[in-house]
């Protein structure tokens, strides 16, 4: 009973990383992308399809970001400590 509340805690908080799949998948799955037409520009679809998953994977990461602070209640800034050295660990 105490497993499996764990467990849904743990798919609860770490869900939103399964997004890192999408990039992953489409850049693994070559056939997909493996030809010269369409172009874009005169670029052919090779080399803009990967930039364009470039540009998407960072907006997913962004993404992932924003939803991981949500579920984590983590502060928006860090509390500055005015108690210690500057660049003191402990």
């Amino acid at each position: 009973m105490a497993g499996d509340k764990q467990k849904r805690s743990w798919l609860r908080r770490y869900w939103p990383r399964l997004l890192f799949l999408i990039p992953l998948s489409a850049m693994l799955w070559v056939p997909s992308y493996n030809r010269l037409e369409p172009t874009l520009g005169g670029v052919p679809f090779f080399y803009w399809y990967q930039l364009a998953w470039i540009l998407l994977g960072a907006a997913i990461v962004l993404l992932v970001f924003a939803m991981d602070r949500r579920i984590t209640h983590a502060p928006k800034s860090p509390i500055e400590d005015t108690t210690g050295v500057p660049g003191d660990i402990l």
